[in-house]
């Protein structure tokens, strides 16, 4: 896939979508594993407090694809323990693109005294899926029927120079999680089909430091740096105004995830503070790792300050048809929560 992103970087889950209908899934594309990370389940997973009008944004304003009923976590203890929330309600559905393996897992979270995040895109903990569309005045016009909050100065689409042009907007999901959409004058090729809306994806997180999360995700835990730490280019400029802030980064960095090809953009920006979140609150953002250590994972996550809020602080084992997964759930050092997931070897 190649990357139209905001600063020019320019499978199916395993653990919740067991109980979802089996979906198509594009092949993997990404490189080959060669730590811990052995790949990736959903790549961005909004917690929502409504879920309802957040499949409404999704599928109906993006165009992703979902299909069957949402999932409920009524009568599955160790699921909601491994959220860290033995006695909340937990319902989910997810939406694809044909673009990418895996998707955007929306889970909505009730009865956990969730509150709402408010996070600007400079605020470390802030994450931003990135989408780029075969048609963004119809994709923009579906969302503003929706009601999406429009991020971007001027309330509509901008236009910048990059190696080639794009037409970009920045909304927010009904929970506040911002999302890029992008029209180049030149689509990159893809292997999604023509009647998808969606054919390229990236997720961008804000983070505290940005070598430092690309010592923890890349050095450590095994993901490919595909661009090195360093400042963003000169062009960057004209994104103040695609997410309506006062600065640009300091620093930006590019990884990819084994096997899944699923593309992280890493931004810093200079004194940005730091918003943090529980995992039930409404703006707090999940994404989905397959490891072939759990433990080691863990401690790799915790030597860089992370902690581990599943039930017990402490791996668990997760009933996933006729097999069993071991899972946690961690928060990271910039308040991403990271589902680890290790499946029992193959007999």
């Amino acid at each position: 896939m190649k990357i139209v992103c905001a600063f020019a970087l320019a499978i199916v889950c395993i653990g919740l979508a067991h109980a979802q209908p089996a979906q198509t899934s594009p092949a993997a594309t990404g490189p080959a594993p060669t730590g811990l990370i052995i790949g990736s389940g959903n790549y961005f997973s909004p917690i929502v407090a409504n879920l309802d009008a957040a499949v409404a944004f999704y599928r109906d304003g993006l165009g992703l694809d979902v299909q069957g009923a949402p999932g409920d976590a009524n009568a599955n203890l160790p699921l909601r323990n491994m959220f860290g929330l033995p006695d909340a309600t937990l319902r989910w559905q997810i939406a694809r693109s044909p673009a990418a393996p895996g998707g955007v897992e929306i889970i909505e979270v009730t009865r956990a005294g969730g509150k709402q995040l408010e996070r600007k895109f400079a605020d470390v903990g802030a994450a931003t899926l990135s989408v780029t569309v075969r048609d963004l005045d119809a994709t923009f016009a579906r969302l503003q029927k929706l009601g999406a909050p429009v991020v971007t100065r001027g309330g509509s689409p901008i236009e910048l120079e990059r190696t080639t042009k794009v037409r970009t907007v920045v909304v927010k999901d009904p929970a506040g999680h911002f999302v890029e959409i992008m029209q180049p004058d030149t689509l990159p090729a893809t292997s999604a089909p023509a009647s998808a809306n969606v054919i390229d994806v990236t997720v961008s997180l804000t983070v505290a430091d940005v070598e430092t999360s690309v010592r923890l995700y890349g050095e450590v835990l095994g993901m490919k740096v595909i661009v090195p730490p360093g400042p963003p280019p000169a062009t960057a400029g004209p994104m103040t105004a695609v997410f309506d802030n006062a600065a640009l980064p300091v620093s930006i960095a590019g990884l990819q995830i084994p096997t899944s090809g699923i593309k992280i953009q890493l931004v810093e920006f200079a004194g940005a503070k730091i918003v943090a979140g529980r995992i039930q609150d409404f703006g707090s953002t999940r994404m989905q790792i397959r490891v072939n250590d759990i433990e080691e994972a863990i401690a790799a996550f915790k030597r860089f300050g992370g902690e581990v809020v599943s039930t017990g602080g402490v791996p668990l084992d997760l009933p996933a048809g006729n097999g069993v997964l071991k899972v946690a759930i961690v928060r990271d050092p910039n308040n991403l929560f990271v589902v680890l997931i290790q499946a029992p070897p193959a007999a």
